[in-house]
């Protein structure tokens, strides 16, 4: 437990200050006037300023305080590292009333510091009666010890248990807080009926329950006398069914921000959009995604919503019309993944002219790129990918242009990648795979300095890399299934950010750069954005570089079907987190490295069709791949492959094939061949030795003569 004995340099503050004001008093009251006695007052406040005239928070409140940081794992030199921190009212996070000094809000916003999970004591928080905001988003919280002291907190305002892990059920008293005015407990793992908690919540202005575990029918019918209520988040909650059409009710309030996201929202109605919706005229922010709505697009939503319209996720059908509207003043607009067909509305710039970010991805929209989509002069992302779109990409919506996001993936575009004097100086995303355009990389995207990801695959591109910008903050760079020629651009090795690299299915000849390992985005990168290293069918030759071996964070590399030689490097040893490894079709010699086997995370893996010799190493891991990941290696042996090893298969020949050996080989495989050839060796050197001995007495002295010499030798030897 921490210490809470009141250090002394507060004490002597305070004994300053009585010493000053004294003195002070003692001036006025031997010359006293209107004018000194203002003087007083306005000297004593200075020197409160100054000197912090504040009474500090009370005791029972920074126990509690302390009790709740040491639960956190915090030390107690956190609460009061110098002396001036005694008073809890000046740590960080801690607000008290000016008047009172209890403490009013406490914001422990993502405090905790390691990442085990906390279990609060929430009776600990009850000692400040006169709590009104407590937050504690973000704080690896995974259940409440004695969640229900919280309702004794009669002046909360407001409650934020948000991005943590909370199991727990919601205390049903949690829905009867006099003066709760914002509930935020998203992003949790919350569980039980919601309906009867949120039920009494009649004075709530905000609720925040997104992403837990929620379950049963939710009637919408509940918050109809909710008068206050501006923002409700009842989104991804996928074992809650909202119903807004029964029974028959009457909104009370006029919501702001309505979030209905992937709630199964309207499904005993037959998936329809709530009508109730219509008599809100003040929504800022609507989200009905992922609900499988169903019925023609609504277009008098462009106008009931202010700034953010979300319809993504559903079942509309028919066209995009937007008729003879009057002026959105919608800033984002995402109608993806439905069932909308059509070419898209010619007058978007006359009734949308404020769009910041469109997307109509995923739908069936048909015919040419509208030219005036260039006209927004706000449009900063724009997806149009997965449709049916052809043409060529027009002018207008590239040059002097604000977009930072284009996506016009997986559509039947032709002509070249962007026109030839494209300015997007802001570009950061570039989107065009699986098109039909032609002609080589945009040369316009040297202007596009902010480039992160380029990714051009699938299209019928072609010429050489060689003048490719050095893209400072490029993070992926994907080429792959073009008809890109000639070597690898050396300016690879001055992108620092690279992540990803996909050159497959190209035409790339020459050398694998070695100077891969000074990509230290490589050291480190985060699991989920790692890809990895894709150099697959090529004509690249040489050897694998040994410094591919330092990219200690690669999880997938494949340099299969190229022409590389010579040995797996050694280094391979150091990629510990490789999940991936394809060194196949290539002309690789020698042995599988032993070292290899310190990969314990490789779920895929084969360097068949090469010209490995020796035997596989062994380990768990690698003994779990099938023959097909070793086959077409004449001289490897093992027990993935029928061929098992002999005592002197673990010798490296270094790859080189010995023609004579092989005639050798296959002579001597002939059994009868084999068989009389010792016979006749055994016949002739039998005979040249016992014929003579038995013929020529002569040779039978001398012969015995000289062994009898070295039986005598060998005698005085031992």
């Amino acid at each position: 437990m921490c210490n809470n004995t009141e250090l002394e340099l507060p004490k002597r503050e305070n004994k300053l200050l009585i010493f000053v004001v004294r003195i002070i008093w003692h001036v006025n009251m031997n010359n006293f006037s209107p004018d000194s006695g203002i003087l007083f007052l306005f000297m004593t406040m200075i020197i409160c300023c100054n000197l912090g005239c504040s009474l500090g928070c009370l005791d029972e409140e920074k126990r509690a305080l302390q009790d709740i940081r040491e639960s956190m794992g915090y030390a107690c030199e956190y609460f009061y590292p110098d002396r001036h921190s005694v008073d809890c009212c000046r740590w960080d996070g801690v607000h008290c009333s000016p008047t009172s000094s209890h403490v009013i809000r406490i914001f422990f916003y993502h405090e905790k510091q390691d990442e085990d999970q906390w279990f609060p004591d929430m009776s600990l928080f009850s000692q400040h009666k006169q709590l009104q905001e407590l937050h504690l988003e973000g704080n690896h919280i995974g259940g409440l010890t004695n969640p229900e002291a919280i309702c004794e907190l009669v002046y909360l305002e407001l409650l934020d248990l948000s991005d943590n892990s909370i199991e727990d059920v919601v205390p049903t008293c949690w829905g009867n807080m006099p003066s709760l005015r914002a509930l935020k407990l998203s992003k949790n793992r919350f569980q039980g009926n919601l309906t009867s908690f949120l039920a009494n919540l009649s004075n709530i202005e905000l609720i925040g329950v997104s992403h837990n575990l929620f379950e049963g029918l939710l009637p919408f019918s509940i918050f109809a006398n909710f008068t206050k209520l501006s923002h409700l988040d009842l989104s991804y909650i996928y074992q809650l069914e909202v119903e807004t059409e029964t029974p028959i009710w009457h909104p009370s309030f006029q919501v702001q921000h309505l979030f209905l996201a992937g709630c199964n929202l309207n499904r005993q109605s037959g998936h329809i959009i709530p009508r109730f919706l219509s008599t809100q005229h003040k929504l800022q922010n609507l989200d009905l995604s992922s609900n499988l709505l169903v019925g023609n697009f609504p277009t008098w939503m462009l106008h009931n919503v202010s700034s953010v319209l979300s319809l993504r996720g559903n079942s509309f059908v028919g066209q995009f019309p937007l008729g003879r509207q009057n002026k959105s003043s919608l800033t984002s607009l995402d109608i993806s993944d439905n069932h909308l067909d059509g070419h898209l509305p010619t007058n978007i710039i006359l009734v949308l002219p404020e769009l910041y970010k469109f997307n109509a991805s995923s739908n069936q929209f048909s015919g040419n790129i509208l030219p005036s989509l260039g006209e927004l002069k706000n449009l900063q992302s724009l997806d149009l990918s997965n449709n049916l779109l052809s043409g060529v990409v027009p002018v207008g919506l590239t040059q002097n242009s604000p977009l930072w996001y284009l996506n016009l993936s997986n559509n039947s575009l032709h002509g070249e990648p962007l026109p030839e004097n494209c300015g997007m100086p802001k570009l950061t995303w570039l989107l065009l795979h699986n098109n039909l355009f032609v002609g080589n990389m945009p040369a316009c995207l040297s202007n596009c300095s902010s480039l992160k990801l380029i990714d051009v695959q699938h299209n019928q591109l072609s010429g050489t890399i060689s003048n490719l910008p050095v893209f400072m903050q490029l993070g992926a760079l994907l080429l792959g299934a073009n008809q890109f020629r000639g070597h690898l651009p050396k300016q690879l090795c001055q992108m620092q950010m690279l992540q990803f690299l996909d050159f497959s299915k190209n035409k790339f000849s020459g050398n694998i750069p070695s100077c891969l390992n000074n990509n230290s985005s490589y050291q480190g990168i985060p699991l989920t954005l790692m890809t990895g290293i894709d150099f697959s069918v090529n004509e690249l030759a040489g050897a694998i570089p040994y410094e591919i071996g330092e990219l200690s964070e690669l999880h997938s590399l494949n340099l299969s079907q190229n022409l590389l030689t010579g040995h797996i490097p050694t280094s391979f040893k150091n990629l510990t987190n490789l999940e991936s490894l394809d060194l196949s079709h290539n002309n690789l010699t020698g042995q599988i490295p032993p070292e290899i086997v310190q990969i314990n995370t490789l779920s895929t893996f084969s360097v068949a069709f090469n010209n490995l010799s020796g035997r596989i190493p062994f380990n768990e891991q690698l003994s779990t791949f099938s023959e097909s990941s070793f086959q077409g290696n004449q001289k490897l042996c093992g027990d993935q492959l029928l061929r098992k090893c002999s005592g002197n298969d673990n010798e490296d020949d270094g790859g080189k094939e010995n023609p004579n050996e092989r005639a050798e080989d296959s002579v001597l495989d002939n059994h009868l061949l084999f068989y009389s050839l010792v016979f006749i060796s055994y016949a002739v050197g039998f005979w040249s030795v016992i014929a003579p001995l038995c013929i020529s007495s002569n040779w039978r002295r001398k012969y015995f003569a000289t062994v009898d010499g070295w039986i005598e030798y060998l005698s005085d030897k031992l």
